[in-house]
Order: C-alpha cells, then sequence, then structure tokens
C-alpha cells in the first residue's frame, strides 16, 4: 500500500506541475486570439498597418517566412523548437500587423498543438487562421485549413465534423484542379470512414458499407497518384487499403496491396513506414493463418522498432506477436510477449486476458515438464503467505530506514552548511575589520607625512632661510678677512644645500606636484629628480590617457612607486630601472621593471616593512599586487587598481 501511495502522490505532483503550464498555454492563446481580433475589427473599422518603411516591411517578411520555413523543418520531431519559431515568427507578424503572415503563423502554432495531441487548442489557432483567410477571401489557404480542421476531428472521432471540413476542402481543391491535394483529402476521407467505428457505433452491414467507402476513397486516391507521379502517397494508399481489407476478412486482397508497400519502404530506406507496413503484413498472414510468415513479419517490425527506438504504440505490435505464436503453439513465446504487451500498457489485465495469459502459463508448464502442475498444500499456501508478508514489512522498514538514514544526512547537510556559511560570514567581518584598521592607518600615516612636511618646509626651512639672509646681511656690513670670507661663504653654501635637502624631504613626503598636476607629473618629478645623484639608469613611462583621479588613490599610487623603486635601488643591484603609468578610465596600472639579480618568485617574497606596506595599500583599495622575478634575470612588479 506504501508503494501505491507513493506512486499516487507522485502522480498529483505531475499534474501541479503542469498544471502552470497548460494555464500559460491557454493564456497565450486568448492573449493572441484578442490581438487578432484587435487587428481584424479596429475601432475605426479601418485595418491600420504600423509605419513602417518598405524596406523594413520587406525585411520583416523575409523574416517571418525564414522563421516559418524553419519551424515546418521541426514538425515531426523537436516539438519545443517547432513552437519557439512559430513565436518568433508570430511576434513579428504583429509588429507588422500583416494578417497573412499572422493566419500562418497561428497555423503553424496549431500544428504544434497538434503534434502534441492538445486538440482543443489546436482547433483554436486552426479556426482563427481560418477567420483570417476568410477575411482575405484566400481560397486555396481555406481549403488547407479546412483539409488540416477535419484531420483535428478525425483524430478526436467527431465524424460529422470532420466530414463537413474534408467535403469543404475537397469542393475547393477540385474547383481549383489541385490534383495533390485532391488526392491527399480522397486519402483522408477514406480514413474517416475507415475509423466510422469508433467514432459512432454502427452495426455490422454499416461497418461493411463504411469500409467499402474507404476502399473507394483509396483507390481514388492511388489513381490520382498514379496519374500524377505522387508515389509515397500512392504507397500510403495501398497499406490503408490492406487494412480495410483485413477488416473485411479479405487478408488475400490485402496481401497485394503489403507486398508493394514492404518493396517500396525497403528501397526507399524509410525504417518507420516498413516497421508499420511489416506489422500490417504480420496481422494479414496470421488473418490468412500463414504463421510462420506472419511471424517472420512481426520479427522484422520488432526489430526494425526497437533498433530505431519507434516505441509508440509498440505494445500492440507485442500483443500481435503473443497471438500469432499462440495461434502456433509456441506458448513460451506467446506468454512472454503477452507479458510485454501488458507491462507496456500499464494497466490491470482484463478478466479475458487473464485467464488467456494462465492457459498460457499452463500449457507452456505442461509442454516444459510433462506433468502436471502439483497443487499447492494449505500449509504450503500459508507459508507463502507468511514470507510475503514477512517480506512486504522488510520491505518497508528498508524504505522507511532508507528515508529516515536520508533525512539525518540532509539535516546533517544543512548544519553543516550553515556552519560554512556562519564561518565564512565571521571570516568576511574581519576582514572588513583588518580592512578598515588598514585605512585607518594608511590614513593616519599620509595625515602625519602632511603634518611633518608642512613643519619642515614652514618651519624649519622658514629658520635656515632667516639664517641665510641674515648671514648674508652681516657679510654685507661687517668687514671680514679673506680666510673668514671663504669660511663664510662655505657655511651658506652649507646652509643652501641643508634648504635643498629639507625640501626634498618635505617634497618626498607630501609631493605639492601630485596634489597640483596629478600622478603623471608627480612620477615624472620623482624620477627625475631621483636620477641626478644616481649611476642606475632610472626611466618614466606612460601610457594611457593623462586625466586625474580621486586624490586619495592617486596618493596612494604614487607611494606605492615610490616603495617599488626604492626597493628596486636597495636591493636589486640593477644598472637600469624603468617605471611606467597606464592610466585609464576604468583602472590604474604601476609597473617597475629592472634588470637586476632577481630572485626566487616561488619561494618566499618577504616580510619587509616596504612589501608589507605596499600590500597593505593595495589591499585597502581593493587592488591586485603582483611580483614576478628569476634569479639572474631581474625583477617585474605589477600593482593594478580597478575603477567602479
Amino acid at each position: 500500500m506504501g508503494v501505491v501511495k507513493l506512486f499516487r502522490l507522485m502522480i498529483c505532483f505531475f499534474l501541479l506541475l503542469t498544471l502552470p503550464i497548460n494555464h500559460a498555454e491557454a493564456q497565450q492563446l486568448d492573449s493572441i486570439n484578442t490581438a487578432i481580433d484587435k487587428v481584424l475589427n479596429p475601432k475605426d473599422g479601418n485595418i491600420s498597418k504600423p509605419k513602417v518603411s518598405v524596406a523594413d516591411y520587406r525585411a520583416d517578411t523575409a523574416s517571418i517566412n525564414k522563421y516559418l520555413s524553419t519551424a515546418r523543418s521541426f514538425q515531426t520531431e523537436n516539438y519545443d523548437s517547432l513552437l519557439y519559431y512559430s513565436q518568433k515568427a508570430l511576434k513579428l507578424s504583429f509588429k507588422i500587423a500583416d494578417l497573412p503572415c499572422i493566419s500562418k503563423s497561428v497555423q503553424i502554432l496549431g500544428r504544434y498543438y497538434l503534434m502534441k495531441e492538445d486538440y482543443q487548442n489546436a482547433e483554436k489557432c486552426f479556426i482563427k487562421s481560418l477567420t483570417i483567410e476568410e477575411k482575405l477571401n484566400n481560397p486555396s489557404r481555406i481549403a488547407d485549413l479546412n483539409d488540416e480542421l477535419g484531420t483535428i476531428y478525425l483524430n478526436q472521432e467527431i465524424f460529422n465534423k470532420s466530414l463537413f471540413y474534408f467535403t469543404s476542402a475537397l469542393a475547393v481543391y477540385e474547383k481549383n484542379h489541385d490534383s495533390t491535394n485532391i488526392a491527399k483529402v480522397y486519402s483522408h476521407l477514406g480514413s474517416l470512414y475507415f475509423s466510422h467505428e469508433y467514432c459512432e457505433q454502427r452495426t455490422t452491414p454499416e461497418k461493411k458499407e463504411d469500409f467499402a467507402k474507404a476502399i473507394q476513397y483509396y483507390e481514388k486516391a492511388v489513381m490520382l497518384c498514379k496519374k500524377i507521379g505522387y508515389k509515397s502517397l500512392t504507397i500510403n494508399s495501398y497499406v490503408n487499403i490492406a487494412a480495410t481489407y483485413n477488416k473485411l476478412d479479405k487478408p488475400e486482397k490485402a496481401l497485394e496491396y503489403l507486398n508493394q508497400a514492404v518493396d517500396y519502404y525497403r528501397k526507399t530506406k524509410n525504417m518507420s513506414r516498413l516497421a508499420g507496413s511489416l506489422h500490417t503484413l504480420g496481422i494479414t498472414y496470421y488473418k490468412a493463418k500463414q504463421y510462420s510468415k506472419s511471424v517472420i513479419a512481426l520479427e522484422e517490425s520488432e526489430k526494425l522498432s526497437v533498433d530505431n527506438k519507434y516505441t509508440e504504440g509498440i505494445q500492440y505490435l507485442y500483443e500481435s506477436m503473443a497471438q500469432t505464436y499462440e495461434a502456433s503453439h509456441n506458448y513460451k513465446n506467446a506468454y512472454d510477449y503477452y507479458i510485454k504487451y501488458m507491462t507496456i500498457r500499464d494497466s490491470l489485465v482484463t478478466a479475458d486476458k487473464s485467464k488467456q495469459l494462465f492457459e498460457l502459463e499452463a500449457r507452456f508448464q505442461t509442454e516444459k515438464k510433462e506433468k502436471e502442475i502439483v497443487k499447492l498444500t494449505s500449509e504450503k499456501r500459508e507459508k507463502n503467505m507468511l514470507l510475503l508478508a514477512l517480506s512486504g514489512l522488510l520491505i518497508m522498514l528498508a524504505i522507511s530506514a532508507y528515508f529516515i538514514v536520508k533525512n539525518i544526512r540532509n539535516k546533517k547537510l544543512i548544519t553543516e552548511q550553515t556552519l560554512e556559511i556562519k564561518e565564512q560570514y565571521i571570516q568576511d567581518l574581519e576582514k572588513e575589520r583588518q580592512l578598515v584598521a588598514t585605512k585607518s592607518v594608511l590614513k593616519g600615516e599620509e595625515s602625519e607625512r602632511s603634518r611633518m612636511a608642512r613643519d619642515l618646509h614652514d618651519g624649519l626651512g622658514g629658520l635656515l632661510s632667516g639664517v641665510k639672509i641674515n648671514l648674508s646681511s652681516m657679510k654685507g656690513n661687517s668687514i671680514i678677512t679673506s680666510e673668514n670670507a671663504q669660511a663664510f661663504d662655505h657655511a651658506i653654501k652649507l646652509l643652501d644645500t641643508s634648504i635643498s635637502e629639507l625640501r626634498r624631504v618635505a617634497h618626498n613626503l607630501m609631493p605639492e606636484t601630485l596634489n597640483h598636476y596629478g600622478l603623471k607629473t608627480a612620477l615624472n618629478d620623482f624620477i627625475g629628480e631621483l636620477s641626478k645623484n644616481m649611476t642606475t639608469e632610472l626611466t618614466f613611462s606612460f601610457f594611457g590617457a593623462d586625466i586625474r583621479f580621486e586624490s586619495q588613490l592617486e596618493l596612494t599610487a604614487f607611494r606605492i612607486a615610490q616603495e617599488l623603486v626604492n626597493n628596486s635601488l636597495k636591493h636589486s643591484g640593477a644598472a637600469k630601472i624603468n617605471l611606467q603609468l597606464i592610466a585609464d578610465i576604468d583602472r590604474i596600472c604601476i609597473q617597475v621593471v629592472d634588470n637586476g639579480k632577481g630572485f626566487d618568485a616561488q619561494g618566499k617574497l618577504g616580510d619587509g616593512k616596504g612589501l608589507v606596506s605596499i600590500r597593505d595599500r593595495v589591499t585597502a583599495n581593493n587592488g591586485r599586487f603582483e611580483i614576478e622575478s628569476t634569479s639572474g634575470e631581474g625583477t617585474d612588479a605589477t600593482v593594478e587598481f580597478l575603477l567602479p
């Protein structure tokens, strides 16, 4: 009972999943109908088209025709693609308000529903398309849609409506002398009369009359197809004629047509049609009591169906094979194929089939063991029932244990994931705290640098300049010996050197050029001043746009460039050092390349204050810092900031 309940729950769940899809499709059709009604019946009574140029209109209609052609290519295999391209064509048709294009697009959409056996929605689409064509007074299109509506009602087993639409289509085709479509409608009318017994309750004489009419229409189709060279419909009509003769219990006549059909499908390698015609051939041989030939035809049909995955309706093939094997006294195969037939049908076996199945099993056991089946005693039946009950209990316990263990695992997994999320959250908070602390330290450092630069420049620098002025004034107002004059001039030079050095230190602490002219000029001046007293060749390269960035970011980039160049000067022993600045609207990139001794980049880079300072500044501004180096081949350090 637990398995049955579980199966029912799965069915209910599936229905709940499909309900929104069906509802959405119904809403889509309602909106399409409303849009078509607006185009057909505008408020002012005149069908108006959007204002588009002739070139755009031609391009749109060409695209629509391409979508429709692509959709038609998926009519027998990929229903989703058929729906996709029909909707694209319909959307573009509404854009240009072109009624013929709308009609064709809705017709293709109807074929999508027809392939899905959603006859109600298919009927709505074809009727709406027919309404448009009647307004446009297009007889050939009206006939095509009448033929398709006839097919829909045929599939729904509504005889009178199907007959009305087929005959309406036939009248137009005959008027236009359209032989190909006349032959198609003849074939459709034959199929309608062939299946009349499924549409309405018919007596035996009425059935014979229906089958006779079906053969008449099929033969009309054959005659016309031979005249125009329509070979495929000719052969298809042969198969239908044979099936009708089988209904009339005239298998000998059916064989004449079926053998031609099988030969044709073999030559054309149409495996799907060949499998179907072989099935009909097997049934025909069975009716003619030629069981060995029936088995050969049915087994070939089964092989083709299985190899090519033609699974639709294969249960009926298995039923035919079971009947044939039973008639030829091969009860084992008959039993096996009845099992396959009933398994695929996935329904309860009827009383007659159950009786037949047990009879076949008894015959098979008799044939195999050549003795009667010993009836089970009451004690044995009780033991079997007990074993069955215990087995069922064990299965239920196993299923329960499985779901309990699965539930525990799911809870454990959820708990672990929750802990991971919390740990990650704590790590993120810690990183954020460290980032805030780093920014605060860097901001404090820069504030202190700025204060020291002002104090040195405005305080000590001013004092030294005042001393120089006073000393110069004293020299002009005093009589000094030549020896003392030389010492005095030397003191003045030392003061000038001290003032210059103080200004350089103050500039390095807080470069005024950076504030006034930007990063490019500041780095250029930095390299220029640094290279005056250096034997190392220092160069500066700039690429990109000479633009200004946020002041704090410019200062950070300047400090990093300073630190990288100073590190290279201190540790690399390089003869050449190149500082590159790449500036774009969305990024700043600083690169320092030297030809020094390098180091092993795979090992530890070191924890010096310079590198630590660079890393802190890069991290605080969400940047990227990379160093590439090989011993004896120089070093390439790159820092990049991506701007929002």
